[in-house]
């Protein structure tokens, strides 16, 4: 039954990762709305100017005209040290009980502004989102509205204009003369009161139009951080589940390895074989550390019932040495030993059968068993990063001894087993099947 279910789970996975990446699909590129703002919004727009709200003199015209929203601006010198000419557009509405505080701009990505410019194209147009936050400003005070505020030449982001919101910044002007504390400093777009389309900094003196087809706020309906938590908290819970599942097979393969006393019996003779016979005779190699073949004799000796070997040879090991010196070739050799006893299992025998040839000997292991634990060897071997950057593959010989093989047959066809994998290209695995 447990393994019916975790069936059951991995084909639940496989569907969570389907939804997964329709919902990461979905999100990115269906599931925006957008906030809509021209001459036909029902807004109150304005044109504003240093003469109209300041001591300064400029003046300036607002039109409608084929559905576009025109400012004719004259700017003109006089006291006033930053004239300026502006559309001014409203969000808020104190009669309105939804927009007495603006409109929530925070969950929009970035805007496009439909705008074109006479006469500016030196000094850029200015984009001011003003915000009211309760905590410094005042309804019925405009200027206690944040600004938030980005210059951009049209020439150069071309129509529309399309510019990200955490591209605006807080004009320090502002902010040193409303003295607001660090903790209110940043961008804010909650509840955007009015949009500000101005001209550039320092215009001279002479006559400018601003055109505006319409503003465009993007965004994406749901939180990309929200949709995002939600997918990992459902893969976590799905990890849970498949860990418990797991255990439980765990604990139903530990209960099922009770019933195989004799072979566990067996495998704790050959440890103690390894541990108290082995390690008593010189019988490992002194470069690598595997086992000579004077210390795998034991092994070969106990006349186990199932027993398979693989042979792994470096491939162009000697290009190594050309190329490389010696004293590379032998710590290759050393790694090379190092990786294979711990990808290994801790019944199998690592040992150096001679030069940069390896024979492992796998107790209690059938052919096909033998075979995959080759190639994952191959496979690591490949990806692993060797002295000096070299490119290194093994080639691998498997077999399974027959019942009456003699050992010297049986080494013979893994032998062969791997000049066949040479010959075939090397880097892979070749199995040796008995003819009888």
């Amino acid at each position: 039954m447990i393994v019916r279910s975790l069936k059951y789970l991995n084909r639940s996975i496989s569907l969570l990762v389907l939804l997964t990446l329709t919902v990461i699909y979905l999100q990115q590129n269906h599931l925006n709305h957008i906030y809509l703002v021209d001459h036909s919004s029902g807004l109150f727009i304005e044109g504003v100017s240093d003469g109209t709200v300041n001591t300064g003199t400029s003046t300036n015209q607002l039109l409608i005209e084929d559905e576009k929203i025109i400012l004719e601006c004259e700017i003109k010198k006089s006291s006033y040290n930053w004239p300026f000419c502006e559309i001014s557009i409203f969000l808020h509405d104190p009669d309105i009980a939804s927009r007495r505080y603006g409109v929530d701009l925070s969950s929009y990505d970035y805007v496009k502004i439909f705008a074109n410019q006479e006469g500016m194209d030196d000094y850029g147009i200015r984009f001011h989102i003003r915000n009211y936050n309760e905590a410094y400003s005042k309804v019925d005070d405009q200027f206690t509205w944040k600004y938030n505020a980005v210059t951009y030449k049209t020439q150069e982001q071309g129509y529309p204009a399309i510019i990200p919101l955490n591209s605006l910044q807080v004009t320090t002007w502002w902010l040193a003369e409303q003295d607001i504390p660090l903790t209110h400093a940043g961008p804010e777009f909650s509840n955007a009161m009015q949009l500000e389309i101005v001209t550039g900094h320092y215009v001279p003196a002479g006559k400018y139009k601003i055109i505006l087809d319409k503003i465009e706020f993007h965004g994406k309906r749901f939180k990309s951080e929200s949709v995002y938590q939600a997918i990992i908290a459902v893969w976590v819970v799905a990890a849970i589940i498949l860990i418990m599942l797991q255990l439980l097979q765990s604990r139903y393969r530990l209960q099922r390895s009770e019933q195989k006393a004799q072979e566990l019996k067996q495998l704790n003779k050959l440890l103690n074989l390894e541990t108290q016979e082995l390690k008593d005779r010189a019988d490992r190699d002194p470069l690598t550390g595997a086992l000579n073949r004077k210390g795998v004799e034991a092994v070969f000796a106990a006349d186990l019932p199932v027993l398979s070997i693989i042979f792994l040879d470096i491939d162009f090991f000697k290009s190594i040495n050309d190329n490389h010196g010696h004293n590379v070739g032998d710590d290759v050799l050393k790694i090379f030993s190092r990786l294979v006893s711990q990808s290994s299992r801790d019944t199998d025998f690592l040992v150096r059968w001679g030069g940069e040839e390896f024979l492992l000997v796998c107790p209690n292991t059938h052919l096909k068993q033998a075979k995959l634990l080759a190639e994952s060897l191959r496979v690591m071997l490949e990806k692993y990063q060797w002295p000096n950057d070299i490119p290194l593959t093994s080639s691998f010989g498997v077999a399974e001894k027959e019942s009456n093989e003699d050992i010297t047959s049986f080494i013979h066809r893994a032998d062969k087993a791997l000049y066949d994998a040479k010959a075939q290209g090397r880097n892979r695995v070749i199995a040796s099947h008995s003819e009888g």
